[in-house]
């Protein structure tokens, strides 16, 4: 209701909590109060100078007013008036009583002109019904009325006092019904002009007030929805038909690592991906209802890497039409790290299935044939060549029998004996066994350092310490010609402790990583291929992790990471 009461009944600020709703539509008030007394301002001093210099040739105002020149003392009149009316407005005080003294002001002066001009058939009547006019529309329905009261009050006053002769103005001579007959038309059209412009004074405050109220809900929805975008948990960014970013959210910085500023208005595919672009392109999104799928390995700004999945869906306008796209990307790293994890466990579980068959299909026969071979060569008299010949093949029997065991070991590994330990002493132990052995060459640097206190872990010990081994074998065997293995340990974030091996060495492909704990599968000639599967088993007896970060010619990073606590 506030908010229709637009100037009826003026409040004073003092009475009005700062803050409230009442405030602001005070203040709301003000403003538009202040905007209408600048434009009242300005349009009664062009339509009086233009209302008077046009009215000159023709012959319609007179031309002195006593000793004075009538048009220039109007001209000059208006010209101070209105620099006095700017003084005022521009101090921003009273004007509520600004609006009333101008009104009343601009009364007297159409009044003057009236009297000068022929009294009641006088052109510049009309200066009556523009006064009455803006009366409604500033001041409502009672400014209207009061108006059209006061401008009544002063024509038909300047006509009385004219044909009594106190006036000596240029009055027409008129018959008294005919002049009364006119007056009476110009007092119903002054109240009928009161009458409608309250009317649309009144249509327009609720206009006004419905578009502030629209205003209003408009901004609070704005303010939803970006409250709305900034909370979202997953990045998302919309495009324009030519993949120009137009919308990049606060989660859409973090999983890319690039802030809103550098990425709005730059293309898509230079920000997050080409081949994404290419995708989109490629499917009609508006004739098949599913969101487009995508997942892609990112680069980041700082070289660390994250494994996104992407869903686009098309953004349409009011009309359905085609306007751009909105994608919206997950971090699904983590996950695919676990998914690597359980398709490693599923092989591993797949040997171990293996195992058994091989235990008989193999082991068996080869003893067999071992056995034979032993009972020939006690009761054949063989020439020496014949004799080599079988110890070739006692040897190689031996060696094969070897390799079928340790595959046993490694599909059915025997069980962990645990108790606590002290990793710190354990690696100190391993560093330097591994400086003094024979894969160390002159070119190599290894370093050991401690970036805390570790937490007591429980454990096999001679199994942990083949893990140590392994990868620090393995980044020697990356680093032929020499480089730098940097160990670092120290606690984790969970409570527990985090082991880090960093070489300079050759690294690694992707294709390369997918086969990590794949078994017989190797990156260095002469290996079986089924270390790194051993080092895998380790740590999941141990409860613990092992992720590999590596990229081809920038070395790898090994993280280790084990729970803490002695239960």
């Amino acid at each position: 209701m506030a908010k229709t009461l637009l100037l009826d009944a003026p409040v004073p600020r003092a009475w009005i909590p700062a803050g409230s709703e009442s405030a602001a539509v005070l203040t709301n008030q003000g403003d538009e109060l202040s905007r209408r007394l600048l434009w009242l301002i300005a349009a009664r001093t062009a339509i009086l100078f233009l209302g008077l210099n046009l009215a000159r040739p023709l012959g319609i105002l007179p031309d002195r007013i006593g000793p004075l020149p009538f048009v220039p003392l109007f001209n000059v009149f208006s010209v101070t008036l209105s620099s006095a009316y700017l003084v005022l407005w521009w101090r921003g005080r009273g004007l509520l009583t600004q609006l009333h003294f101008q009104i009343a002001v601009d009364l007297f002066t159409a009044t003057l002109l009236v009297a000068y001009t022929r009294g009641s058939e006088s052109p510049f009547l009309s200066f009556y019904l523009l006064i009455i006019i803006y009366s409604s529309l500033t001041l409502g329905r009672n400014g209207g009325v009061i108006g059209a009261a006061l401008s009544t009050i002063l024509y038909t006053g300047m006509i009385a006092l004219s044909r009594m002769g106190f006036l000596t103005a240029e009055i027409g001579p008129t018959e008294l019904n005919a002049l009364t007959y006119r007056i009476g038309l110009h007092v119903l059209g002054f109240f009928s002009v009161a009458f409608l412009g309250a009317d649309l004074s009144q249509r327009l405050q609720a206009v006004q007030a419905e578009l502030v109220l629209k205003t209003d809900s408009l901004r609070q929805l704005q303010r939803l929805t970006e409250h709305i975008v900034t909370s979202i948990r997953s990045g998302l960014c919309t495009t324009d038909l030519r993949g120009n970013i137009t919308l990049f959210n606060s989660t859409a910085e973090e999983l890319t690592g690039t802030p809103r500023a550098a990425v709005l208005h730059r293309s898509l595919q230079s920000i997050l991906s080409s081949r994404l672009w290419d995708r989109i392109h490629e499917v009609d999104l508006l004739q098949d209802a599913r969101a487009l799928r995508h997942e892609e390995w990112l680069t980041l700004p700082g070289g660390s890497r994250r494994f996104l999945g992407f869903s686009v869906s098309p953004l349409l306008d009011h009309g359905r039409k085609l306007i751009g796209y909105v994608v919206s990307f997950q971090d699904l790293t983590e996950i695919k790290r676990l998914e690597e994890e359980v398709r490693v466990k599923d092989r591993m579980a797949a040997v171990g299935r293996m195992a058994a068959g091989i235990a008989h299909e193999i082991r068996n026969p080869l003893a067999a044939m071992r056995g034979s071979v032993e009972i020939l060569r006690s009761r054949l008299e063989l020439a020496a060549a014949d004799e080599r010949l079988l110890d070739i093949l006692i040897r190689e029997s031996d060696r094969l029998n070897k390799f079928v065991e340790d595959f046993l070991s490694f599909a059915r590994p025997s069980r962990c004996t645990h108790m606590p330990l002290d990793l710190a002493s354990l690696l100190s132990d391993s560093v330097t066994l591994l400086k003094n052995s024979r894969e160390v060459r002159d070119r190599h640097e290894i370093g050991l350092q401690f970036a805390g206190p570790l937490a007591p872990v429980n454990g096999d010990a001679d199994r942990l310490k083949q893990v140590f081994w392994n990868l620090a074998q393995n980044a020697l065997r990356a680093m032929p010609s020499g480089g730098s293995l940097k160990i670092t340990a120290g606690p984790a974030n969970d409570g527990g402790v985090e082991i880090m091996f960093e070489d300079t060495g050759a690294g690694m492909t992707e294709e390369e990583k997918a086969q990590l704990f794949q078994p017989f599968c190797s990156n260095f000639g002469g290996g079986t291929g089924l270390g790194l599967s051993i080092i895998f088993q380790i740590v999941e007896e141990h409860r613990g992790k092992i992720r590999f970060d590596s990229e081809k010619g920038r070395g790898t990073l090994v993280t280790l990471s084990l729970p803490g606590g002695l239960q």
